[in-house]
C-alpha cells in the first residue's frame, strides 16, 4: 500500500479544522489545517483496527448461507478487509511499538503487569526520530559504496542499504496512515498540546475544501458499498 495511492483519499477524507498562521512565508500567507492530536491519531487507527476486525468475523460466518454468486463478492470484500487489516497492524506496530526495549508497570489492585509502550507523544516523537536515524544511516551508506573500491565490499554495503530503505518506505507509509504526514510536506507539531498542523496557504485550502465537497456530493450518489465506509 503506497503512499502514493492513499494520499488523495486520507487527505480529502480529513475532517480538517482550519486555523490561521498570520506570519508570511515567501510572499503568501501560511495557513495550518489542523490534522488532530496525538490521542486522536491512535484512537483512529485503533477504532479501524477493531471494525476491520469484526468485519471479517461478520462476513466470515455469511459465507455458507449465501448464493454462490453473493459468495464470491463476500470473498473478495473479505480479501480486502483482511489485507487491510494486514498492512494496518505492521504500521501501527511500527509506530506504537517499542522494539527491543521492555520496561514494565505492575498494577497492584488488578494484580496485573503491563508492558509501556509509552505516552501517544513518546511513540510518535519515537517513531518521527527512528525514521531520521534510518534516513541518515542510508545517507552514510550511500557515501560508503561510492567510495569503496572492493566490488564484494560494495555489493555488501548496497544489500545493507537496501533493507534501510525497504525499512525507511515502511515507517513513511506508516506514520502517513496513521498521522497523514507525506515526506513532501512540510508540518508543524505543538508539543504542549499534542496537536499536529499541515503547513498549507489559502489557495491550496480552497481547493482542498472544493475536493472535499466533491467528495461529499460523489459518496451521497453511489450506492452503499459491502465494506462500510469507516474501514475503507
Amino acid at each position: 500500500m503506497s503512499i502514493k495511492s492513499l494520499a488523495l483519499v486520507i487527505l480529502v477524507s480529513v475532517a480538517a479544522v482550519f486555523g490561521a498562521d498570520k506570519a508570511e512565508a515567501k510572499k503568501e500567507e501560511t495557513k495550518l489545517i489542523s490534522l488532530g492530536s496525538m490521542e486522536q491519531a491512535f484512537a483512529k487507527a485503533l477504532n479501524k483496527r477493531q471494525m476491520l476486525a469484526n468485519y471479517i468475523v461478520t462476513e466470515a460466518a455469511k459465507l455458507n448461507k449465501v448464493s454462490e454468486s453473493d459468495k464470491k463478492v463476500l470473498e473478495s470484500n473479505l480479501a480486502n478487509a483482511r489485507q487491510q487489516l494486514a498492512v494496518l497492524n505492521l504500521y501501527m506496530d511500527v509506530v506504537f511499538g517499542i522494539g527491543n526495549r521492555r520496561e514494565y508497570e505492575y498494577d497492584k489492585v488488578k494484580s496485573t503487569i503491563y508492558l509501556k509502550v509509552g505516552t501517544v507523544n513518546d511513540t510518535f516523537a519515537r517513531a518521527v526520530n527512528r525514521k531520521s536515524a534510518i534516513a541518515a544511516r542510508i545517507a552514510q551508506l550511500d557515501e560508503a559504496i561510492k567510495n569503496e573500491k572492493d566490488k564484494k565490499k560494495a555489493e555488501a554495503l548496497k544489500t545493507q542499504q537496501d533493507n534501510y530503505k525497504r525499512a525507511h518506505a515502511i515507517i513513511e507509509n506508516a506514520l502517513f496512515v496513521i498521522y497523514q504526514i507525506h515526506p513532501k510536506r512540510q508540518y508543524t507539531y505543538d508539543q504542549k498540546s499534542g496537536m499536529l498542523y499541515l503547513k498549507s496557504n489559502p489557495e491550496e485550502i480552497a481547493k482542498l475544501q472544493e475536493e472535499i465537497n466533491k467528495n461529499k456530493a460523489a459518496k451521497a450518489a453511489e450506492k452503499k458499498n459491502a465494506i462500510p465506509d469507516e474501514i475503507k
